[in-house]
This record gives C-alpha cells, structure tokens and sequence, in this order.
C-alpha cells in the first residue's frame, strides 16, 4: 500500500501544497531549525513554545533575553527595552544608549553589544541541533545555513486587539495603541539588523494568519513540515 503523506488534516489542499514546495526548499539532514518572526499578539511566542512541546526540541525565546542581560550586567528588562526602541540608525544607537568596555579601550553602545552576545547565543545554539528560535532577527542570522525554515506569524486587528487585551488587560484603545507601536519597533529593529525587510513575504518561507488557522492550527502544519523533511530524509530521498 502507498504510504501518504499528510493524513487526517483540517488544512486545505493548497496549504498541503505550500507545505510540500517548503519541504523540498530547506536543505540539510532532515532536522531543521525553525525561526520565528511575529506580529505582536498574534501568538507567536505560544506557538514556539507549543512546537517545541510537540517535537521535543529546545527552544529560544525570552531566555535570549536573559543571556544577554547576564553577559553584560543588564537587567532582562533592560535589553528588551533597547531591542523595542524604534532605532532607525547607528548614529540613534550611539546617542541613546551608554557605552560597554569590550576591553583594549574598544568601547561600543550597549545596545550593539547585545545585540552582538544573542547573535553568538544563536550560532552556538544552532550548531547544537535542531530547535527553534523566536524573533532577534535569527532568520538573518541564520542565513548562511540550508536547513533553516524561516516563518512569520500574522493575525488580523481583532484577533490581536482581543489577545492583546486579555494578556495585558487593556482597553481597546490601549491594546491598538500598543499593537501598533510594537510593530513598529519591532520592523525598525529587524530592517536595521538584518538585510530583510520585516513582515515581507520575500523575507520568509512561509507566512501563516493565526486569526484565521488559530494556533493549534498553525503549530499542526509547522509540525507536519518538520516530521515530513525528517521522513524524506530518512527515506533516502
């Protein structure tokens, strides 16, 4: 009997379609890493951490974070506020944030040194094996390699607004005001670290609506990629 691929889906066929394309795009042994660029409050930080559950692979998300907090002697919350600072220059780095010794007298904004200790994290982490990384342009970062999926996580306004006002309990108002700026942060620190543009379709593998799939649904096809390049692979192909 010829084995199938994809069983028992609630995913259309075109998005079965999409996943088999994908498949055969990543390179590598068969295990990939996966990296993880979001919308805010679309889920995406939920859906890695679900991933990661379901395939028993280690992931990266806030503990980026703290690893840069701990090299440099900042606080967590610290880092996340310079990574969510819409910088829009180096000149805009070396006004706002102070200065780290990085030894011999060689001194460089903080910001810049952060970003430079999670850039190693994620190499090192990358080198170990499969997992999954949730933004700090790891896409970018990982460009150089053939087995990386690179996604992105979108949703429409409602869903957001909704996820945004549950999480953090604010009023409409506040959950599109913070929704917005967020984002805006978030494109200015990816478009000025990495040589993508962020939330373009150009820059990723494959872009999946969260309001629209929910995110079990958007982990089980995520997951399917995963376990089916492993299958492939593993069948010789």
């Amino acid at each position: 009997m010829k084995q199938k691929i994809f069983t028992k889906s609630p995913v259309s066929g075109i998005i079965l379609l999409k996943i088999v394309c994908i498949i055969y795009k990543v390179k590598g042994d068969g295990k990939m890493i996966i990296t993880i660029g979001r919308q805010f409050c679309s889920g995406g930080s939920e859906i890695g951490r679900k991933l990661s559950e379901r395939l028993g692979i280690p992931y990266y998300d806030k503990n980026l974070y703290e690893y840069a907090a701990k090299q440099r002697g900042f606080s967590t919350k610290y880092v996340k506020e310079i990574e969510e600072t819409p910088t829009g220059s180096f000149l805009y780095s070396l006004a706002m944030f102070p200065y780290v010794d990085f030894g011999a007298d060689n001194m460089i904004p903080s910001g810049i040194a952060i970003a430079a200790d999670q850039t190693n994290y994620i190499l090192e982490k990358a080198k170990e094996g499969p997992c999954i990384f949730v933004g700090r342009c790891a896409d970018s970062i990982l460009s150089d390699r053939k087995d990386v999926l690179n996604v992105f996580i979108y949703a429409d306004s409602k869903t957001r607004i909704e996820r945004a006002k549950e999480r953090y309990g604010l009023s409409e108002k506040e959950a599109a005001k913070s929704i917005q700026q967020t984002d805006k942060y978030r494109a200015s620190y990816y478009n000025m670290n990495s040589n993508k543009k962020w939330g373009m379709k150009e820059s990723y593998h494959i872009m999946l609506d969260s309001g629209m799939l929910g995110i079990d649904g958007v982990v089980d096809i995520l997951e399917k990629i995963y376990r089916e390049k492993n299958r492939i692979k593993k069948a010789g192909f």
